[in-house]
C-alpha cells in the first residue's frame, strides 16, 4: 500500500492560512496598535472621526444624524483605537461598539465615558428567509449588512443569525438565486428577560424566538441555468458552503434545459465546466477527473448509491421535485466526507404552505409520464407527492408470440423504470419543524430470446431448442426523517436519521440444448442506516460555527445460486453467500470567519473512524479563503484539504450482463487501505459589465489507495478466482495513485432581458500512476506496463456553449459541446502461443492481441448540438407548456466506445459504439 504524503497539506496551510493570517495580522496591527496622535479642541465630531480613520484605517460605521452638530475635545497619544474613540466620544452620549477587528459601530446610549466593548449592549440579528408565494424555507440565501460588510447564509431551515451586534436598526439585504433582492431594515435587540413567575420548560426560548422576523422573497424571471454561489457586486460574501459551490434554487432547476424530454439534475450539471458523464453504460458522473464512485449523492440527507435509470441515460434526481441543490466540486466543507471528488446535496420540495392553493403538475415525455402534487393538509402540515414511470413496455407489450416450423414460443422484451417521491413537512411551532421523506426508484428488465444457432439471421427469434432468459432489477429505497430545533436566536440544531438501501438482482436461464440448462440467481444489497447531528452557532459577527456528529452502520450482502443440468436428472446446485458489516463514525467542526470586510476564511477539521482495518482515526483538515479585491471586478479564492473514502466499488464477476448490475460496493478491510486524496484549488471571478460574469479556476488532486483493475481489457470469462468473498474480487485489482489537474474558464451573460448565454472551456488531464501490470498473455520478453497512463475519463479539451431565450409565452435554446475523445487502449501487435506438449488440433496456435501500454490511443473528437423550442399557453383552465427538443440536431454519430477484436484470418478489426442520431422529442407539462 502506498503511503500518503503529508506535504500537500502543509503547503496548503502555509499558502492559504499563512496568507490570510498575515493579512489579518497586518490589519490588526494597523487598526489596533498603530501610533495614534489626537490633539483636538472644540472640533466637529465628523472631522474628528475622519482624522481617526486617516490615522488608524479603522472602519467606523455610524448614522450621520447621530454625529452632526456634535463638537468634541480630545487629547490622546497611544496605540489602542478603542481608547482613542472613547476619548473622542466622551460627553456626547454616544459610544463605540467593536464589531470585529478594525471595525466599530457608533451608537446611542451607554455610559458617558464611551465604553467601547460592552456586552450589555449587544444582541443577535436573526430570522428566517422564505418564499413569499409558498412559505417554503430558502436554504443558502444571502443575508448581508452592507454598512458593516458582514454576511451570513441561511441553513437548511432558512434560518440565519449574526450575534453580538450593537443594538440598533440595520439595513439588511437578502438575495437568493432566482428571487428578487429584498432591501429592508431589521432591529437587533435583546429578547425580554422572563419574569420571575414565568413557567419552566422552553418558555424563555419561545419568547426569544417568536419575535424573529420572516423575510419573504418573491420569485423573479427564470434564468434557466446554474449559478455560482457569489453575492451581488458590492455585497459581502456570506457564510455559504464555500467558494467552490454550485447552488441551484427551485426556480432555476425548473427552468433548466431538459435531456431527452426529462428534467434531470445531473444531466443539466454536465453542461458546465468540470462535470461530465462517464460514458459507461451503467451511468456515472466524473467531476474534475474523479472516478464515478468518488461522488457522494445525498437526497434529504440520505445517501443514494446508484442514482441512475435507463442504463445510465437518466438520473433519479428530477429537477421538478427538488427545492434546491448544491454541488461541491473537488473541495467540500468538513461537514461532508466519505468521498474524494464531489458532493451533490439535493433537498425535496416541502409542498405548498397552508396559505397557498394546492398545485398539481402532469408531464409527458418520450420516455415517461410523471405527476407532482404540492398541497396543504392543515395549517401546520404540507405534502409533496411525485411519481414517474416509463411507458414504452405498455405501448409495445412485454410478450410477443413467435412461430415457425410448426412450433410456437414467446419472445419477451419488457423494460420499465419508475420513481416515487414523497415528503411530509410539519411546522410544529416556531422552534420545532419536522419532515419525513421517502424515495423509491426501480428498473426492471425482462428478456426471453429464442435463437437458432445457425448463421442465417433471418431465422433468429423463432422457436428453437436454444433460448436465453434474463430478468434483472435494481432499485434505491430510502427513508429520511429530519427535526430542526431553534434553541435560541444564536443556536440551531438539526437531527437527521435515515435508512438507505441499494439492491440488485439478476435471474438468468440459458438452455443450449433440450436436456442441458444453466440457471443462476444473483443478488447484491447494501443497506445503510445512519444518524447525524448538525449544530449551527453564531458565536460573533465574525464567526459562524458549525459542528456535528455522524454514525452509520452498513450491511453488505451478496448471494449466488447456480443450478447446472448436464442431462435429464443429472445436475448440481451451488450456493454461495458473502456478508460484511461496517460501522463508520465521524465528527467535524468548521468556522466561517470574516476577520476583515474583504476576507472570508473557512477552516475545518473532520475526524473519522471505521470498523474495518487501517488506522483507528483519520483526520481530514479543510481550509479555504476568499478575498474581495474589488467589489465588482475581482474576487480571489483558494482552498484545499484532505479527504478519505472507506468504500470501493468493484467490477463483479457473477452478473451475466455485467454493466447493468455489477456495481458492488465493498468496505475497506485489513487488506485494503482507505483511499485518501489531497486537493488544492484556486480561482478568480468578477463582474466587469452588468450581467456579465467571468470565472477562472485551477485545481490539482492526488489520490492514493484507489483500486483499479489489473487488466481493464480482461473479459468476464477470463476473470479468475472462486467465491463471492470480497477477497476474491480484490485479487483482480491493485492499488494505484491517481492525479488530476486542470483549468476551467467560464463566461455567463445574464442581462435583465429574456436572453441568457454561457461559454465554458476546460483544459484538464487525469492520469493513473503507476499503472498496474497488464496480465493479458504476451511474449515473455514483453515489458510490464508500469508507466503512467491516461484515465478513462481523461479529456484534454472541452468547450461548452449555450444560449437561451425565455419570454412570456415562447422559449428557445441552443447548446453545444465539443471535446476530445476519451482515451482508449490500442493493440500494437499480434502473437501466437501453442502448448509445447500439445498434439493434433490442440497444437494449433492461438492468436492474441498485444497491449503493452494503456491509453495509447484516443477516440475521435465529440461534437453535439441540441436545440429546444417551447410555448406556454392556457387551455381548459390549466397552464400548459409544450416543448420540442432536438437531441443531436446535426445527427453526427459520435464514437463513444471502441473495441478491438480478431476477425477472420486473425485480422484485427475495431468495433465502434456510436451515440444516438438526431432525436426529435416532444414534451408537454400541465399545471392545474
Amino acid at each position: 500500500m502506498s503511503r500518503f504524503p503529508k506535504w500537500p497539506a502543509l503547503l496548503l496551510l502555509v499558502a492559504v492560512g499563512g496568507g490570510a493570517a498575515g493579512s489579518v495580522a497586518r490589519a490588526q496591527s494597523a487598526g489596533g496598535r498603530a501610533a495614534i496622535q489626537l490633539d483636538m479642541q472644540d472640533v466637529p465630531l465628523t472631522e474628528a472621526l475622519a482624522e481617526m480613520r486617516a490615522q488608524t484605517e479603522v472602519d467606523l460605521v455610524f448614522a450621520r444624524v447621530l454625529v452632526e452638530g456634535e463638537r468634541v475635545s480630545c487629547q490622546y497619544a497611544g496605540g489602542e483605537a478603542g481608547r482613542a474613540l472613547a476619548c473622542l466620544l466622551a460627553g456626547t452620549g454616544l459610544r463605540a461598539e467593536r464589531v470585529r477587528r478594525r471595525q466599530y459601530v457608533i451608537v446611542k446610549g451607554g455610559d458617558t465615558t464611551g465604553a467601547f466593548d460592552s456586552e450589555s449592549g449587544r444582541a443577535a440579528l436573526a430570522g428566517f428567509v422564505t418564499d413569499a408565494q409558498t412559505g417554503e424555507a430558502l436554504p443558502g440565501a444571502h443575508v448581508s449588512l452592507p454598512a458593516l460588510e458582514l454576511g451570513a447564509a441561511t441553513n437548511g431551515a432558512g434560518f440565519f443569525s449574526m450575534s453580538r451586534l450593537p443594538q440598533r436598526r440595520y439595513r439588511v439585504r437578502v438575495s437568493y438565486v432566482g428571487y428578487r433582492t429584498l432591501d429592508t431594515t431589521v432591529v437587533a435587540a435583546r429578547a425580554p428577560r422572563p419574569s420571575g413567575d414565568a413557567p419552566s420548560g422552553d418558555a424563555p426560548t419561545r419568547r426569544a424566538t417568536e419575535g424573529l422576523p420572516e423575510l419573504a422573497l418573491r420569485p423573479k424571471a427564470l434564468k434557466g441555468q446554474e449559478v455560482v454561489v457569489n453575492p451581488q457586486a458590492g455585497e459581502p460574501r456570506a457564510a455559504t458552503g464555500g467558494p467552490f459551490t454550485r447552488a441551484l434554487s427551485a426556480q432555476t432547476l425548473e427552468a433548466m434545459p431538459s435531456f431527452l424530454g426529462e428534467g434531470d439534475l445531473i444531466q443539466a450539471l454536465e453542461r458546465r465546466p468540470g462535470v461530465r458523464k462517464s460514458g459507461a453504460l451503467g451511468g456515472g458522473m466524473s467531476v474534475r477527473g474523479g472516478q464515478t464512485d468518488q461522488n457522494l449523492y445525498l437526497l434529504d440527507g440520505a445517501p443514494v448509491y446508484r442514482p441512475w435509470h435507463a442504463f445510465g441515460l437518466l438520473s433519479t434526481f428530477q429537477t421538478g421535485t427538488l427545492q434546491n441543490a448544491r454541488l461541491y466540486e473537488g473541495r467540500f466543507p468538513a461537514e461532508h466526507g466519505g468521498r474524494l471528488a464531489a458532493v451533490l446535496d439535493a433537498q425535496l420540495k416541502d409542498g405548498r404552505r397552508p396559505s397557498s392553493e394546492p398545485r398539481a403538475t402532469l408531464g409527458l415525455s418520450p420516455l415517461s409520464a410523471r405527476f407532482r402534487v404540492e398541497a396543504p393538509l392543515s395549517d401546520r402540515f404540507s405534502l409533496m407527492l411525485s411519481g414517474r414511470r416509463s411507458y414504452l413496455d405498455l405501448l409495445v407489450g412485454r410478450r410477443h408470440p413467435v412461430a415457425g416450423g410448426g412450433r410456437r414460443d414467446t419472445l419477451r422484451t419488457g423494460y420499465n423504470f419508475h420513481d416515487l417521491s414523497a415528503k411530509l413537512s410539519a411546522r410544529l411551532s416556531r422552534q420545532h419543524r419536522f419532515s419525513l421523506s421517502y424515495y423509491h426508484g426501480r428498473d426492471d428488465l425482462d428478456l426471453r430470446l429464442p435463437f437458432d444457432l445457425s448463421l442465417d439471421f433471418s431465422s433468429w427469434l423463432r422457436p428453437a431448442s436454444f433460448f436465453f432468459e434474463i430478468g434483472q432489477n435494481w432499485e434505491n429505497r430510502l427513508l429520511s426523517g429530519r427535526h430542526r430545533w431553534l434553541a435560541s436566536d444564536r443556536f440551531f440544531l438539526t437531527t437527521t436519521g435515515y435508512i438507505s438501501t441499494y439492491s440488485a438482482r439478476e435471474d438468468a436461464f440459458v438452455r443450449p440444448a433440450a436436456s442441458t440448462s444453466v440457471k443462476s440467481d444473483y443478488r447484491v444489497e447494501l443497506r445503510d442506516a445512519g444518524l447525524k447531528l448538525d449544530a449551527d452557532y453564531a458565536l460573533s459577527p465574525a464567526h459562524q460555527l458549525r459542528a456535528g456528529l455522524k454514525v452509520s452502520h452498513r450491511r453488505f450482502d451478496s448471494r449466488l445460486t447456480t443450478d447446472l443440468q448436464r442431462a435429464l436428472g443429472v445436475g448440481s446446485v451451488n450456493r454461495q453467500r458473502s456478508r460484511q458489516r461496517a460501522v463508520e463514525g465521524a465528527a467535524y467542526v468548521q468556522d466561517t470567519w470574516q476577520p476583515a470586510p474583504r476576507w472570508t476564511v473557512r477552516p475545518g477539521l473532520r475526524a473519522s473512524v471505521f470498523s474495518g482495518g487501517g488506522a483507528p482515526l483519520r483526520l481530514s483538515p479543510r481550509l479555504s479563503a476568499s478575498y474581495r479585491a474589488h467589489p465588482r471586478l475581482l474576487t480571489l479564492r483558494a482552498g484545499g484539504g484532505l479527504y478519505t473514502q472507506y468504500l470501493h466499488r468493484l467490477r463483479d464477476r457473477y452478473s451475466l450482463v455485467y454493466d447493468l448490475v455489477a456495481g458492488r460496493w465493498v468496505p475497506v478491510t485489513k487488506r485494503t487501505d482507505p483511499a485518501r486524496a489531497a486537493q488544492l484549488s484556486a480561482g478568480a471571478s468578477g463582474h466587469p459589465l452588468p450581467g456579465l460574469r467571468l470565472r477562472a479556476d485551477v485545481y490539482w488532486r492526488r489520490a492514493t489507495g484507489v483500486l483499479v483493475p489489473r487488466d481493464p481489457e480482461q473479459r468476464k470469462n477470463q476473470l479468475r478466482g472462486l467465491g463471492l468473498e470480497a477477497g476474491a474480487l480484490l485479487g483482480q485489482y491493485t492499488d494505484a495513485t491517481t492525479r488530476a489537474y486542470g483549468l476551467e474558464l467560464e463566461a455567463r451573460f445574464d442581462p435583465a432581458g429574456p436572453w441568457r448565454a454561457r461559454l465554458g472551456y476546460t483544459a484538464a488531464r487525469s492520469r493513473i500512476d503507476p499503472a498496474p501490470p497488464n496480465e493479458n498473455r504476451r511474449p515473455e520478453d514483453a515489458p510490464p506496463a508500469t508507466d503512467a497512463y491516461p484515465d478513462r475519463y481523461d479529456l484534454p479539451h472541452q468547450v461548452q456553449a449555450g444560449a437561451r431565450y425565455t419570454g412570456a409565452r415562447w422559449n428557445a435554446g441552443l447548446s453545444a459541446v465539443a471535446r476530445s475523445g476519451y482515451s482508449t487502449t490500442v493493440p500494437v501487435a499480434r502473437y501466437r502461443l501453442a502448448g509445447a506438449l500439445s498434439s493434433g488440433q490442440e497444437k494449433k496456435p492461438t492468436t492474441y492481441l498485444h497491449r503493452p501500454q494503456r491509453g495509447n490511443g484516443r477516440l475521435p473528437s465529440y461534437l453535439r448540438l441540441d436545440a429546444t423550442v417551447g410555448r406556454r399557453f392556457a387551455w381548459l383552465g390549466a397552464d400548459w407548456h409544450a416543448q420540442l427538443h432536438l437531441y443531436n440536431a446535426t445527427s453526427r454519430r459520435n464514437v463513444v466506445g471502441r473495441q478491438y477484436e480478431l476477425g477472420a484470418n486473425d485480422r484485427v478489426r475495431s468495433d465502434d459504439r456510436r451515440g444516438f442520431p438526431i432525436l426529435p422529442l416532444f414534451e408537454v407539462e400541465v399545471t392545474i
